[in-house]
């Protein structure tokens, strides 16, 4: 791409105008590295353009590191490609629990562990406010030599809420707080796995996780972008058409670290609203005017006629993944859900199915009471992965198939009365905290027949070829020296989120509470650590539910 001359600063407005009906206004200089004068030109005769910025570093360095790690009183590994993530391994996201009863099995014969909730301990929990938080990260940053030049700082609680079969909350608690920053270039926002400075921070003041992912950059010429018509008609195409566009906004998009990537180019930010109205995931897409969209995958082959169900048997740990892609504007599922699929594979553990497109099946969700098959699909599997467009009452396959209908209702399901302990749904606002007039608990309590979690989002969230894969690893993962030991699934979930989506998402997770207070939050993968038994429907005395920001 070629570069066009610098034009005044004055100008820069102008071109986000042309780029979005809802001019994103400039929030400082960039969190990274200071532009030294951002372009943009408008005129008759000259296309709007932005600047393109070339990356001088990525990541931080062994030393810097070991300072900031000093600075938190924590102790940091660095990754091959110079990020670093630290999340402690008793106090992460931790939930006060006792372990009650004797060990029991479940229907695979896998060992179980009852555990309950401690609303005594729970209700004694305090955390730092947010004036605080915000002023020890400023501290460890600054002390470590890291403070991000023109970054906003925000704080915000990872909060945990019970509540009783009625919908009384018996029990309310913060959990941490998490300071993150955000960062523009150009007066434009900058975000992704590659732009993240996360820190969060237990009641007293000891961080409990650190999420450090950036890149120094420097302005090395500029690139005409598409006019606001043109925008629309970018993300319009990026979504093969099956995407209304709700709007096409300016961005620079900072890819995980492990990319490699050695420019930073103004991109699109696109959402929107599937056919039947849910939530598209945001896409986001290259803003230069003569940027080329890569194909979309082809489709999958048919899946196979009604004999398609394959021996399966209880009696082993094992998983099956579902998902819409280019049929449904997703060009990235197939990657992702290969990247789930590819780390329990690797570890011997079976992936029973991966239907994708036209072969992933509203009714291998439904439960047989509603006319569905859920018990050969994913109610026959231990952990289910899904990646495509939601709502809070359920999820799309409008697009791709329509077998046996197009929308998975949240009262068509029925999870957990036959195998599966744990639905992974990354899509958009399934586990919003209100909608409509109901609670999380109101719309898919009644969901839980011996499942122990759903894992989903309470905002919109960002399209990924990568989340499944990380989210995997991470329950999975075989300790090395002090780091790198498994998590708890739900733990699991919300670091992968952290890792993946920007940190306006905000991740949610929710269960039931069985008799005496029995609760499956702290549930390991099978192998990785203590399982919780099931929660019979009929059992089922109320719903915890955990969210925080990514």
């Amino acid at each position: 791409m070629g570069s066009k001359t610098q034009t005044p600063r004055r100008r820069r407005r102008a071109t986000a105008a042309l780029l979005t009906a809802a001019v994103v206004a400039p929030l400082g200089v960039s969190a990274i590295a200071a532009p030294a004068g951002a372009a943009a030109a408008t005129g008759a005769d000259t296309a709007a353009t932005l600047p393109v910025f070339a990356v001088r570093s990525s990541g931080l360095t062994t030393a810097q590191a070991s300072g900031l790690g000093k600075a938190l009183g924590i102790r940091l590994a660095r990754g091959e490609d110079g990020s670093v993530r630290y999340a402690a391994e008793q106090s992460f996201l931790a939930v006060p629990t006792k372990t009650a009863g004797r060990p029991g099995k479940d229907e695979d014969g896998q060992p179980t562990t009852t555990t309950v909730l401690d609303v005594a301990a729970l209700r004694r929990l305090r955390t730092i406010g947010s004036s605080d938080a915000l002023r020890r990260a400023a501290q460890a940053l600054a002390t470590a030599k890291l403070t991000p030049r023109g970054a906003k700082a925000s704080a915000r609680n990872t909060t945990i809420t019970a509540v009783d079969r009625r919908g009384q909350t018996t029990v309310s608690a913060a959990l941490d707080t998490s300071v993150s920053y955000s960062f523009t270039l150009a007066g434009l926002p900058y975000e992704g796995p590659g732009a993240k400075i996360r820190i969060a921070f237990d009641g007293k003041g000891k961080a409990t996780a650190l999420s450090y992912s950036t890149r120094t950059v420097a302005q090395t010429g500029s690139v005409a972008v598409v006019d606001a018509a043109g925008a629309q008609s970018r993300c319009a195409e990026a979504m093969a058409g099956r995407v209304r566009i709700a709007s096409a906004t300016p961005v620079y998009w900072a890819p995980a670290l492990s990319a490699g990537v050695r420019t930073i180019e103004p991109s699109l930010r696109c959402s929107g609203f599937h056919a039947d109205g849910s939530r598209a995931q945001i896409v986001v897409v290259p803003a230069a005017l003569d940027a080329q969209l890569p194909e979309m995958p082809p489709p999958p082959a048919p899946r196979p006629g009604p004999d398609r169900v394959t021996a399966r048997a209880y009696g082993r740990a094992d998983v099956g993944s579902e998902g819409t892609g280019p049929c449904s504007g997703l060009p990235h599922t197939g990657t992702n859900l290969a990247s789930f699929n590819g780390q329990f594979s690797s570890r011997g553990i079976p992936v029973e199915f991966s239907w994708t497109d036209q072969n992933a099946w509203e009714q291998d969700f439904k439960d047989p009471a509603f006319g569905g098959d859920d018990s050969d699909w994913t109610d026959h599997v231990d952990m289910t992965y899904w990646q495509g467009h939601g709502s809070p009452t359920g999820f799309s396959f409008s697009g791709c198939s329509s077998n046996d209908d197009t929308f998975l209702s949240n009262t068509d399901a029925r999870w957990g009365n036959g195998d599966v302990e744990w639905m992974s749904l990354f899509t958009c606002l399934v586990l919003a905290s209100d909608s409509g007039g109901q609670r999380w608990w109101q719309r898919w309590g009644p969901a839980f027949a011996g499942l122990h979690q759903i894992n989903s989002f309470h905002t919109v969230s960002y399209h990924s070829a990568s989340h499944g894969g990380t989210y995997a690893n991470y329950m999975l993962r075989t300790p090395f020296l002090w780091w790198n030991k498994p998590m708890p699934v739900r733990s699991a979930w919300a670091q992968a989120s952290i890792d993946d989506q920007p940190a306006s998402v905000v991740w949610a997770s929710m269960g039931p509470i069985g008799p005496g207070g029995a609760v499956s939050m702290n549930d390991y993968f099978w192998g990785k650590g203590a399982v919780s038994p099931d929660v019979p429907a009929a059992a089922v005395t109320g719903y915890w539910y955990i969210s925080g920001g990514s």
